[in-house]
């Protein structure tokens, strides 16, 4: 199954290379998520979309900062995918909320793609190459998934009301999956029912991709709720089946102590009566 969302551009400079047998994608990715067997059924609601890319070429070299070494360059990225983390039913339930809200804005700081010419708005967007991988939080992978209001969720993602750790990084929160391990952008572009031959036919797969993922995203969540609710509907029946069956109970037992009271003195007076 698709697991994608963002931009799979990055900058390519030679059209040439977008023929589907060899992209040098170095910077954005799509994400190859497969879903497990025996995963649990409310978490399959995460699988239409589950990361955001759109990272630059070189990833987190801001202008002014140090490039990092070979051990930070590893850590720049994640050795897992959303499947491996734990299930936390608290974080889907904020997902569903915020998702299934026709009046969610997209929130958080937009990343301009490397290569635009779009200036940067101070607290509204920047450029992808200005984001310096040390001004970036440590997210481990046994703190995930974070809560959507996770202070270190700082970056606009397309699913409204959500935000994003880092660029190119998971809904759950955390950094995307590291390029060496992902195959999905070479798969996409081969499998892709229209031939992809240039830049602005791989931006418009994309985007069409992410589209159909964020809607099926939104159907799932909305099946979600309903079947929340449905729950909550016969959790409230059988409660109030309980309580009525609760109270019955009572009144049988209280009828019973009465008429054993009422059968003892009876008793009674039959064994008075005889000693008379």
């Amino acid at each position: 199954m698709v697991v994608l969302v963002g931009s799979l551009l990055g900058d390519p400079t030679n059209d040439a290379d977008l023929d589907g047998s060899s992209v040098p994608l170095s910077g954005p990715c799509l994400i190859d998520n497969p879903k497990p067997p025996f995963r649990a059924a409310e978490h399959s609601v995460l699988d239409p979309v589950m990361s955001i890319t759109a990272m630059p070429t070189r990833p987190y070299e801001g202008s002014d900062s140090t490039p990092p070494q070979e051990d930070n360059q590893k850590s720049m990225y994640a050795s897992y995918v959303p499947h491996d983390l734990k299930y936390s039913a608290d974080f889907e339930d904020a997902l569903m909320n915020v998702v299934t809200d026709p009046d969610t804005p997209i929130a958080g700081i937009r990343v301009i793609p490397a290569g635009s010419d779009e200036e940067p708005q101070a607290g509204i967007s920047i450029r992808a190459e200005d984001i310096s991988f040390s001004s970036l939080p440590s997210v481990s992978e046994n703190e995930l998934p974070l809560p959507l209001d996770d202070a270190r969720r700082v970056f606009a993602s397309p699913v409204p009301g959500v935000k994003l750790t880092h660029p190119g990084g998971y809904l759950e929160g955390g950094p995307g999956l590291n390029p060496e391990m992902d195959t999905f952008p070479d798969d996409f572009i081969q499998n892709y029912p229209v031939r992809i031959s240039n830049a602005s036919d791989l931006k418009n797969a994309v985007e069409a991709e992410v589209e159909r993922n964020l809607d099926l995203l939104q159907q799932r969540l909305k099946a979600r709720r309903q079947a929340k609710e449905r729950n909550e509907q016969i959790e409230k029946e059988l409660k109030t089946l309980m309580d009525q069956h609760e109270m019955e109970l009572k009144m049988h037992n209280r009828i019973a102590e009465e008429n054993a009271r009422k059968k003892e003195a009876r008793e009674r007076r039959r064994k008075d009566r005889a000693g008379a």
